[in-house]
């Protein structure tokens, strides 16, 4: 899942929300819950099965590493765009701009993982804070040395100039929490994480006392993905209409920005 605009983590114990201890426990059900009913049927003892239990934790700016490390997975090399560009040319290939922002917004406090028994990171979304008083559409991507990376900041740049979202937005909405990437271990897709980020993500933003949050999404699932969580496409424009846009192959044929007032 592609998204992303420019804007991080607060501790939990701080900020009360899990008194005892820090973590949220959610479990994964599936078809096997209806099995003991349906073994009564026919006199057959289930045997015990286990439920895969994961927690959700916030992200803190000591865990930049760790995370740059599982984007590098599990996002930054699957990205339609960075794929485009050839971003990353060999497997050893680092970028260190697009990790520099990727965690820039890590000191925001308003990032999520999902972890799994072992405490291993197999899911994350990287929020940031965005408000009105501090709107600035100046092209972030003429300050990037990075020729390749300058490309997508520049892209970047003009969806958050045309989608001018505060605009679109109450008066009264001061305040935006941006899902900037969202990105799940491979061996963990289907199960429903995303959505779990993305509502944990909106409680954040309601404690915050944000209005709405945004999803610029940069490819199909990413929009897909979007508009099942009731997000509201603000602007989108075909890339083929953005002459120095990288140009991703179909099905990623737009890029989008959505709003979700809550």
């Amino acid at each position: 899942m592609a998204v992303t605009s420019a804007r991080n983590i607060v501790d939990l114990q701080e900020k009360g929300h899990f008194e005892h201890d820090n973590e949220r426990i959610i479990e994964k059900y599936t078809l096997a819950d209806k099995l003991p009913s349906q073994l009564k049927e026919l006199n057959l003892r289930p045997r015990n099965i286990s439920k895969p239990a994961y927690s959700l934790r916030k992200l803190t700016t000591s865990d930049k590493e760790p995370v740059i490390e599982f984007l590098r997975k599990f996002f930054f090399r699957d990205e339609p765009l960075n794929l485009t560009i050839n971003l990353l040319e060999t497997p050893e290939s680092r970028c260190f701009e697009l990790e520099d922002y990727a965690a820039s917004t890590l000191q925001d406090g308003v990032s999520v993982a999902v972890v799994d028994d072992q405490g291993n990171f197999v899911g994350m979304v990287i929020n940031g804070i965005a408000r009105r008083e501090e709107v600035d559409y100046t092209d972030k991507s003429d300050e990037c040395p990075h020729p390749k990376f300058k490309k997508i900041l520049k892209l970047l740049s003009y969806l958050d100039r045309e989608a001018a979202i505060w605009e679109k937005l109450p008066p009264t909405c001061n305040t935006v929490l941006e899902i900037r990437i969202a990105s799940t271990h491979s061996d963990w897709r289907g199960r429903g994480l995303m959505r779990v980020l993305c509502e944990e993500s909106e409680r954040i933003a309601k404690e915050i006392g944000a209005g709405a949050l945004r999803m610029d999404t940069t490819s199909a699932f990413s929009a897909a993905a979007a508009e099942r969580l009731n997000y509201k496409s603000a602007f989108s424009v075909l890339y083929s209409e953005i002459p120095y846009a990288p140009q991703p192959e179909p099905p990623h044929s737009e890029a989008r920005v959505y709003l979700k007032q809550i």
